[in-house]
């Protein structure tokens, strides 16, 4: 076999993002009519062959997930991707990680549920659209793979301190346009009865059952009548009336607490955090900003890490 020019390339596509990328929404595409498989080599990673079918079904899942055009730069990209996630698998080999298939299937019954369908139900919603569900697998598998690699070398490089974590707190609450507390009051009528003071009550349980977060409580007050919002400071909680200052006290940052009654009104209080110290205090949050830090520095590793693979490589296009 004659073999075509050699190339080597350093752009890095290395990522730590979950492998449920798919968007079944994407499958009310026509259908396209599975093509006999061209297993003509394309591609050499190391001796790791890429072949037509391998590229042009990674094309066709790009088409169907993320709404990608066909032509030459879908191709480019296509090929990228399954050279990237070859020298991922590579690497892997060398540590003695390899893509485990129950983990994979774990994977996609996951995306599977989500979109009210079974493995099975799944891999025919592909297959309508041209796209093997093996395709699929590789993806995850790689990706999988590479989550596991780039733990197992640089975890203990990246060590997350609490001043790190303090920094990030108050930068997200600084920036914040939703911070502090924010009331949420739903006015009852002079001198209504109990059945009243109860539709009341379930109106405001259906806004909190709602609830997403600081950022959409705007857009949940629109809906229900008479509603108004006012926003608190953190410090201002310590002057509510009882059961509300509990309440509020008792919640974590990104909570909406259950629905209190005053003589005039039916009261949410959604907690925001507006103020550093008072998220630093909340062990989730801590929590979820050290995991969010050590995710970018992970990240960051992995792309220098793909870039120097893939600058040692024999890559060969043929």
């Amino acid at each position: 076999m004659t073999n075509g020019p050699t190339k080597r390339s350093g752009s890095g596509l290395g990522t730590l993002a979950a492998a449920g990328m798919l968007v079944l929404a994407a499958l009310v595409l026509a259908a396209h009519p599975v093509q006999a498989q061209d297993v003509a080599i394309k591609i050499l990673v190391n001796d790791d062959p890429i072949s037509d079918y391998d590229i042009s079904q990674r094309e066709r899942f790009l088409m169907l997930t993320a709404r990608e055009q066909p032509g030459p730069e879908l191709t480019k990209k296509a090929t990228e991707m399954l050279v990237t996630e070859r020298l991922q698998l590579q690497e892997g080999r060398k540590l003695g990680i390899t893509p485990s298939e129950a983990d994979v299937n774990r994977v996609l019954d996951d995306m599977a549920s989500r979109n009210n369908l079974d493995a099975n139900g799944l891999a025919t919603a592909l297959q309508r659209s041209g796209v093997n569900i093996s395709t699929l697998k590789n993806r995850i598998g790689a990706q999988m793979v590479w989550q596991r690699v780039i733990q197992q070398k640089f975890r203990r490089e990246v060590q997350i301190s609490d001043a790190q974590i303090d920094e990030a707190l108050s930068q997200s609450s600084s920036g914040s346009s939703s911070g502090g507390i924010k009331q949420i009051r739903l006015p009852l009528p002079s001198g209504a009865d109990q059945r009243t003071v109860a539709a009341k009550v379930a109106e405001a349980e259906n806004l909190r059952a709602r609830f997403r977060g600081c950022g959409n409580v705007q857009s949940l007050a629109k809906g229900v009548d008479g509603a108004t919002i006012r926003a608190l400071k953190v410090q201002d909680a310590t002057t509510l009336g009882s059961p509300a200052r509990i309440l509020v006290r008792n919640a974590k940052v990104g909570q909406m607490t259950p629905p209190t009654v005053t003589r005039a009104a039916v009261e949410l209080y959604a907690v925001c955090g507006a103020d550093a110290p008072a998220a630093a205090g909340d062990l989730n949050v801590r929590d979820e900003t050290e995991r969010k830090i050590m995710n970018e520095e992970l990240v960051g590793k992995a792309d220098e890490f793909m870039k120097e693979i893939r600058d040692q490589a024999f890559i060969e296009y043929r």
